[in-house]
């Protein structure tokens, strides 16, 4: 298979509600959808979303990277099994992880097509239905009690809750009063996206000896790994690392330093499926389990997480709730890659990623 022709282009997602977190506030974002053409007829389709605050990447960077920088250098090339170009690639220009993640994903899907494969299916097999949770943004305790208290009637079994903005009593209030409404049999994953101090984090994690929580997601800043040490020696809750993790050399340096208890893999920041693979691998060899994540993304990333998290027996977490965000409202379900049901996001038995090449 021979690369003759890669396109990009942008795709605006509209949101349903806004979504608030610790550090930005989303009604919509432009993801820049990537095509990759071969002389044989398939079209691997990739995605990157762009998240600043995160990977450093904007929609103009990512199409800058992808048009100006991959792409001459992808045009021409042949597609090895094990994907070997894409080492090649990354050490053209550094960072920019999330235009190395559409690039990937797009080789991934051609592969797979060209395989009569689903994703998840030539990534090694798995299941079809994903029990992903639900993030409640942050607002009003009100509001968020309200918010929890419709995704549960809507069948989600397990929250996501956004904090990391509040004084430390208002923080502990809000899962005090969310886990009352919900009569304490929904369990809570906290995400306090770096807004906490370690000291803070291990005075308000001590006030929640008692209520059921999965894990504290990202409680300080992604530099600070020796406040993540810190945070995960002084308290019972489990702690994920998920800012603080982009590649292997971080997955490494987290687990060897006692960072954190759990991993959350996102292929924006990974830079793809391949070097998730690799940090998964890692993963289980320390028998440390792993949350497949997002960020707010399109179709074909959010798809192509969803397969690799299928396909993946350590991750034991999915966090892929952007589908129930989308404002899918006149959009044919078909182009999604995936479906819905309750609390569930469903792979296609399609080929590659489940999206249509138009």
């Amino acid at each position: 298979m021979k690369i003759t022709k890669i396109k990009t282009h942008s795709l605006p997602i509209q949101l349903k509600a806004t979504f608030k977190t610790a550090l930005r506030v989303v009604n919509h974002v432009n993801v820049v959808r990537v095509y990759i053409h071969f002389d044989n007829g398939i079209v691997g389709i990739g995605e990157a979303a762009p998240t600043h605050v995160i990977t450093g990447d904007t929609e103009v960077s990512i199409t800058s990277a992808i048009n100006d920088i991959f792409s001459p250098f992808l045009i021409g090339r042949e597609l090895d099994e094990e994907l070997t170009i894409l080492d090649e690639m990354k050490s053209l220009l550094v960072h920019n992880s999330s235009p190395k993640a559409a690039i990937d994903i797009a080789l991934h899907d051609a592969l797979a097509k060209a395989h009569s494969k689903p994703l998840y299916e030539f990534l090694g097999g798995g299941t079809t239905k994903l029990e992903t949770d639900y993030t409640i943004s942050i607002g009003t305790p009100e509001e968020m009690v309200r918010d929890a208290e419709i995704k549960v009637s809507e069948g989600f079994q397990s929250l996501k809750v956004k904090l990391g903005l509040d004084p430390v009593e208002i923080e502990v209030a809000k899962i005090r009063q969310m886990n009352e409404a919900l009569g304490g049999k929904i369990p809570f994953r906290i995400d306090a996206n770096q807004g906490w101090t370690a000291d803070e984090a291990i005075q308000i994690l001590n006030e929640w000896h008692d209520i059921p929580i999965d894990f504290i997601e990202q409680p300080v800043k992604s530099w600070d790994f020796s406040g993540m040490t810190k945070v995960t020696a002084n308290t019972n809750i489990p702690i994920m690392a998920d800012e603080s993790l982009f590649g292997i050399h971080d997955a490494k340096r987290l687990l060897d330093e006692k960072c954190c208890n759990l991993l959350n893999i996102k292929l924006m920041k990974s830079s793809g499926i391949r070097e998730a693979r690799a940090i998964h691998e890692l993963a289980s060899s320390h028998n440390v389990d792993c949350m497949i994540g997002t960020m707010i993304e399109g179709y074909a990333s959010l798809s192509a997480a969803a397969h690799f998290a299928a396909a993946s027996k350590q991750v034991k977490f999915y966090d892929l709730d952007v589908p129930f965000m989308w404002n899918l409202h006149g959009k044919n379900l078909t182009d999604i890659g995936l479906e819905i049901g309750r609390g569930q996001v469903l792979l296609t038995e399609e080929d590659g990623i489940g999206i249509p090449a138009y």
